[in-house]
């Protein structure tokens, strides 16, 4: 027999379940999307915010394309010439030209370039040891091209690569895995790759941070 109290019960777990429901939505929401404080007042928190949204779900929509995902993106470095196929430097990456249309079909350049905006992709990963908070870790470009405005926005995706990732084969590159490379630029005679193994012990090899920024 169900009581009163039963049912009171039901609706207060209920209730509970919601809330935690809607507060993990929210810190996704806040975790996924980072904006950076406007000082100079060039575009409105409008025109700031309808950008992020923007930002955020070509991000999210290409992170989810098997075919345009951020892990082809870091598979298309070339370790031999050490650098992205075809990009400038390792410092710009493909800088003002932006990224091949293999890549992301142009998606970048239609959604902003072409409507008057400015940004950059840039990779931030973990150092070598990953149980080290100090370890900074650094970034690879893959497109940059300035310093950001002071009203830019930023979003971000994660791409988790594991030490049997391999690089693309149609770059250059042979079928070994990541750990396999040298991460020292003056000793990759046999092939360079940037990103360190942050996990030696465990087949995660290195965590990686895709953070666009418009302007």
């Amino acid at each position: 027999m169900v009581t009163t109290d039963d049912r009171g019960q039901a609706f207060t777990l209920e209730g509970f379940v919601a809330s935690i429901v809607l507060l993990s939505a929210v810190l996704f929401a806040l975790q996924a999307t980072v904006i950076t404080p406007t000082s100079g007042g060039q575009v409105s928190e409008s025109t700031r915010g309808q950008l992020s949204t923007e930002a955020s779900d070509l991000m999210d929509a290409l992170a989810d394309d098997p075919e345009t995902n951020f892990a082809n993106a870091i598979r298309r470095w070339d370790a031999t010439g050490q650098v992205f196929d075809g990009a400038v430097d390792d410092s710009s990456g493909y800088g003002s030209e932006g990224p091949p249309p293999e890549l992301f079909d142009e998606a970048f350049e239609e959604t902003f370039t072409e409507r008057g905006y400015t940004y950059n992709l840039v990779f931030h990963y973990r150092g070598g040891n990953v149980s080290d908070l100090n370890d900074g870790g650094g970034t690879l470009a893959l497109v940059y091209r300035g310093p950001p405005a002071p009203d830019a926005v930023s979003v971000s995706q994660t791409v988790t690569l594991f030490d049997n990732t391999t690089l693309d084969q149609e770059v250059n590159n042979d079928d070994r895995q990541l750990w396999e490379y040298d991460t020292d630029p003056s000793d990759g005679d046999d092939g360079y790759f940037p990103i360190p193994d942050a996990a030696p012990r465990s087949r995660l090899y290195n965590v990686v941070e895709v953070r666009l920024t418009v302007w």
